[in-house]
């Protein structure tokens, strides 16, 4: 389970250091990186990237055009790196870092199967509307959608 919140620095080649706590599962799989909600970017053990597609988004019809549109984004923005190098550092290209708005600072939180890659502010502002919000009104509209 990858979990936590992690401030990170970029260094001048926009590498980011995986956090040690959770880069056991990258250190032989690599990494796959992508375009994620909410203007992140998502950081998978690379072998279960397609999994993790999968579970989120289900299986993609090419002649439903929504699933057409999301498949092919996602696609066309994922980066692999076969291997992290001996700090346990990934690149994060240059798009995936002007589409998410990051720069040499970064916030780095585990959502169980991958790690999302945030624009601190971003992210702090998303979680302060759902502090205003209340994490159990929005427990409870999940639960009540599941129903």
């Amino acid at each position: 389970m990858l979990s936590g919140m992690y401030e990170c620095t970029l260094d001048n080649r926009f590498r980011l250091a995986i956090p040690s706590k959770v880069r056991e599962p990258f250190i032989e799989a690599g990494a796959a990186m992508s375009l994620w909600f909410d203007d992140s970017v998502v950081l998978a053990p690379r072998l279960d990237w397609p999994r993790i597609v999968e579970q989120t988004f289900g299986e993609m019809n090419v002649m439903n055009d929504d699933q057409r549109q999301l498949s092919r984004l996602l696609h066309a923005y994922t980066f692999d790196q076969d291997v992290l190098d001996k700090q346990g550092r990934v690149v994060v290209p240059e798009k995936l870092r002007r589409l998410a708005d990051v720069d040499t600072k970064v916030t780095v939180v585990g959502a169980g199967d991958y790690l999302e890659i945030w624009n601190p502010q971003r992210l702090e502002s998303n979680f302060e509307a759902l502090r205003r919000e209340g994490v159990s009104t929005l427990g409870n509209r999940i639960v009540e959608r599941a129903a």
